[in-house]
């Protein structure tokens, strides 16, 4: 025999003994059949077993068919059972009545708290699943109980048990009465806590904790503990461990333990978008200055048309979770087809989240700005206060498929200030994604900004609007578009109003299409001189954020052009 034949007849001889035998259960709902077949321990047995266990076996099918249809509330099924030889294998067959289902007539559910004022288990007093006249469930009663104790154990009631617990089942009446009365037993509280950390202040820590000592104990106070600690980019291991072994005289000790991440990180990058060319960038970045928890962050980016230089010392205010003070310094210059610019400044910014959505910010800057706008070159100081409200929704950060991203500032500031000119202007930037459905989208966003000025040529071009480019209105040059001088020469305007509309569907794989139309201007006077733009785009999904690809086709120019826009970021 050659070693290939023997090779198959020793596989096919393998996968023989391997075969199971057939259960064939019927009658019932796929998951009642479900259920048997797990129960039934026939259904295990391999077709080359002994006859003689398959038939001992056999016996018991019917009350193991029984007792896998009594969870579900079947206490009285009619049950005909067959089994069957054929020269390979055995079949046994269930053919299955279920009958009539157990209704549940009382439920008895008490739970005695120590306060009568308690509302730590009131929404868990009437359980819908539990209802009188509603099927009877094993599945459900444990579920409750289940419900019962974790609820118990998340609000500090170590001592919580069931006093009574039982599923009293009348067969001849298809009914069913439930008793279950819990005790909780007194609600323990937080005992003390252990900080096992050596490089931040303890103040600090704490400003991350919602709960002290003698507060009542809260197992959710913990995990928000967690997540505000995994947020804050301080640490690289964070526990949070109640030792409710230990807990005495009603007070459960809980252990905080902290490990430092990385003090200090450098990045280096490179991208590319067509406003300002390709560009590389460097940073570096001071987590932990000092134990305060202040932190340090420089960058440089390099393009053709932008270089800059930005630097930022922050540091934690009470809430460091959501108020923090920050000193910064820029220069920056900046030379585009429209005007050149040389700008330094420094500042500080207190920021400070009012609710789980908005960020507030008070800033105040001042600011030297050098600029060649027209063919007139003008220095200008400012000193700037503004404030300003960001609100941000997503159900995910880089491809939202749902979320708003709305942004509101206003800032002034006058010669009474030492500024070298005075103004008001506000700004607003909207932006929405929404899913149409699984493969497509629609984006949308829109700006507007105005200006009080009673002399416009005094203002440099940071504070003046333009219009055109890659976040702006695609098919045209960056900040090209707005008011022009006697010599047609592009000025900038008081206001601003810019809407874009796109929509994207999925192509294949991680790569999207996509059509857009983009319409605005900067302005003087109320009469906008709209340039629209319209075109077609691909997105690519990538690793480190959508990167996006448009040839936009300006429909206010007399030529043919088309413009490519590249852009990589996220959506919101």
């Amino acid at each position: 025999m050659h070693p290939r034949p023997r090779t198959a007849l020793f596989s096919l001889l393998f996968l023989a003994a391997l075969a199971q035998g057939e259960l064939r259960v019927e009658g019932v709902s796929d998951d009642l059949a479900r259920n048997v077949e797990n129960y039934v321990g026939l259904a295990t047995e391999p077709c080359d077993a002994d006859s003689q266990m398959i038939r001992r076996r056999f016996r018991k099918i019917e009350a193991e068919a029984r007792s896998a249809l009594e969870p579900f509330g079947y206490y009285r099924p009619e049950i005909e059972k067959t089994l069957s030889f054929d020269e390979s294998c055995w079949t046994a067959t269930l053919n299955i009545d279920p009958g009539n289902a157990v209704i549940l007539r009382n439920a008895d559910i008490v739970i005695t708290t120590p306060s009568a004022t308690s509302t730590d288990f009131s929404d868990l007093q009437a359980p819908a699943i539990l209802l009188p006249g509603m099927q009877l469930r094993h599945a459900s009663y444990e579920s409750y109980k289940e419900s019962l104790q974790v609820r118990a154990a998340e609000r500090g009631y170590v001592e919580g048990e069931f006093s009574k617990s039982a599923i009293d089942v009348w067969v001849e009446e298809d009914a069913a009465d439930i008793t279950l009365h819990y005790d909780s037993g007194p609600r323990y509280q937080f005992g003390e806590i252990q900080l096992d950390e050596d490089f931040l202040e303890e103040s600090l820590v704490s400003g991350f904790l919602d709960f002290d000592e003698g507060m009542p104990f809260d197992s959710r106070l913990l995990n928000k503990a967690y997540t505000d600690l995994s947020f804050s980019g301080y640490f690289s291991r964070i526990e949070l461990q109640p030792i409710v072994e230990e807990a005495a005289d009603g007070r459960i000790p809980v252990r905080v333990l902290l490990e430092p991440a990385d003090r200090i990180e450098y990045t280096v990058g490179a991208g590319y978008s067509t406003d300002s060319g390709p560009r590389v960038r460097a940073g570096y970045q001071n987590r932990r200055l000092n134990s305060k928890g202040h932190r340090f962050k420089s960058d440089v980016s390099v393009s053709p048309v932008i270089q800059g230089l930005t630097a930022e010392h922050r540091r934690p205010m009470a809430d460091p979770r959501s108020e923090w003070l920050s000193y910064t310094a820029a220069v920056t210059s900046e030379d585009n087809d429209t005007f050149e610019s040389e700008l330094a400044r420094i500042g500080f910014r207190r920021s400070k989240r009012i609710s789980a959505k908005w960020l507030r910010t008070l800033s105040l800057d001042l600011s030297y700005e050098r600029f060649e706008l027209a063919g007139v070159t003008e220095r200008t100081r400012l000193v700037l206060p503004a404030v300003s409200y960001d609100h941000k929704r997503a159900d995910r950060d880089l491809f939202p498929t749902r979320g708003r991203r709305l942004t509101l500032e206003l800032r002034g500031t006058g010669e009474f200030l030492g500024s070298s000119t005075s103004f008001m202007q506000t700004v607003i930037n909207a932006r929405f994604v929404h899913a149409l459905s699984d493969t497509s989208r629609l984006l949308a966003r829109g700006t507007i900004g105005a200006t009080a000025k009673s002399e416009f040529g005094e203002l440099p071009p940071s504070v003046r609007f333009f219009a055109g480019g890659d976040e702006s209105i695609r098919g045209y040059d960056y900040e090209s578009l707005g008011p022009k001088d006697d010599m047609g020469n592009v000025i900038g305007g008081s206001n601003l109003l810019v809407a874009s509309v796109e929509y994207e569907r999925l192509l294949r794989g991680n790569f999207y299409g996509a059509v857009f139309v983009d319409a605005g201007n900067a302005f003087d006077s109320m009469d906008v001189d709209a340039a629209v733009g319209t075109g077609i785009g691909l997105k690519w999904l990538s690793p480190v954020g959508p990167l996006r690809l448009y040839l936009g086709f300006p429909l206010n120019q007399s030529d043919d052009s088309v413009r490519v826009h590249v852009r990589l970021g996220a959506d919101l």
